[in-house]
């Protein structure tokens, strides 16, 4: 039976495959002319014996160089153009390979991830297969044709490297320049951990909340998972990554009431706040209504401060307090006495001689403000007396 298609005749040439070509001539013009006038312009680059594939390898540089075609674009231009030949100016308009810069962008930073990860791990040698002896005789020529026909199909693959198993569990969720100088700091994740977490572990814009991430998942795959989710915790891992080890000391209970109580009064002062967990701690035995009052100096205040406070101070003399010591203390000394470590000692004289002024009962709040720079001041002009309560 003739099948109703047409059979290929012996020996037709296989149809073209344009993805492959353009991917073949971006990676062409990127090692030829990309290199030589990347070259030029460096000409440190000239004592590599092989420029491209040592730039690849080295994510600082491919980095610089990534930059330098960013910023000297019109020395690039000529290569930058679409099907016509004319020039593309924009990063997200095809080029004459079909693919935008972007897109070319995202190649490149795979390439060099896939590079990095063979030199940090090594790539082992694969040893040259031992020929075997010629058979002899008709009887032993027809099984080595025969088992080495149907044999080769039952040899195992060899086994994925390190640098595979990384590549392998990374390369979908690489896409920008700014990936480059992180490259190193993906390479030293659990593979498990990137591939349990995916998009999310690339894209952290810092070592250190990389670097954190892998600690919660090396504790708590789970905990890690429940951070990346998060897109207020992730935005912790990109501001203070040190906030991590209060967020686990809270727990999610806490850490929840902490968040909705005072985060939009904060905003990322809020990871400030969490670095310090003996801060956290005495945070934990105040209501809500305290905290709120401080929260344009909880990412600042001591755990002494905090108690202190709370304990001498009326609710609506907090803010007062915080305001007009800051402002006639001024943030450095502030931050001295009442922040980490702080000074217990005047935390304490400072709270208990606002909590024994004598206020005007029918507007405490305006007289406390008129009272307080005295009691700042009087610091001010004589610190050591005022330390030993004169």
């Amino acid at each position: 039976m003739v099948s109703s298609a047409k059979a290929a005749k012996p020996g037709a040439a296989k149809p073209l495959d344009k993805d492959a070509a353009h991917r073949k001539e971006i990676v062409t013009t990127i090692k030829g002319p990309v290199t030589e006038r990347l070259t030029q312009l460096i000409p440190a680059l000239a004592a590599f014996p092989t420029p491209y594939s040592s730039v690849m390898a080295t994510p600082d540089l491919l980095y610089a160089c990534m930059q330098l075609v960013k910023t000297k674009r019109d020395l690039f231009q000529d290569l930058l153009v679409d099907a016509k030949g004319d020039p593309v100016l924009e990063d997200d308009k095809p080029l004459r390979c079909e693919r935008s810069l972007n897109q070319v962008i995202s190649m490149v930073v795979r390439s060099g991830t896939k590079a990095y990860a063979e030199k940090r791990y090594g790539t082992a040698e694969k040893p040259a297969p031992a020929k075997p002896p010629e058979p002899k005789g008709l009887l032993a020529r027809l099984t080595s044709l025969v088992s080495g026909k149907w044999g080769d199909m039952e040899v195992p693959k060899p086994s994925p490297t390190q640098a595979d198993q990384f590549y392998g569990a990374i390369k979908d969720y690489l896409d920008y320049d700014w990936q480059v100088p992180l490259i190193p700091y993906f390479a030293e994740l659990p593979v498990k951990l990137i591939r349990e977490m995916g998009l999310g572990v690339t894209t952290l814009r810092t070592p250190e909340g990389i670097a954190a991430l892998a600690d919660i998942g090396r504790h708590s795959m789970d905990s890690a998972k429940r951070i990346l989710s998060d897109s207020m915790m992730r935005e912790m891992l990109d501001t203070q990554p040190l906030a991590a080890k209060g967020i686990a000391f809270l727990g999610k209970d806490r850490y929840d009431f902490l968040h909705g109580t005072v985060y939009d009064k904060m905003g990322e002062k809020f990871w400030e706040m969490c670095v310090d967990c003996d801060r956290l701690e005495a945070m934990e035995v105040q209501n809500a209504k305290d905290l709120e009052q401080m929260a344009s100096h909880l990412h600042i205040l001591s755990a002494e401060s905090i108690n202190q406070i709370v304990r001498f101070l009326q609710f609506n003399q907090i803010p007062i307090f915080l305001e007009v010591g800051t402002d006639k203390l001024g943030d450095e000394k502030f931050a001295e006495i009442f922040g980490v470590p702080g000074n217990k000692k005047l935390v304490k004289m400072f709270c208990e001689k606002i909590s024994m002024a004598k206020l005007d009962q029918n507007d405490p709040d305006s007289d406390l403000r008129k009272k307080l720079p005295d009691i700042f001041q009087a610091y001010i002009r004589a610190p050591a007396d005022f330390e030993r309560g004169m």
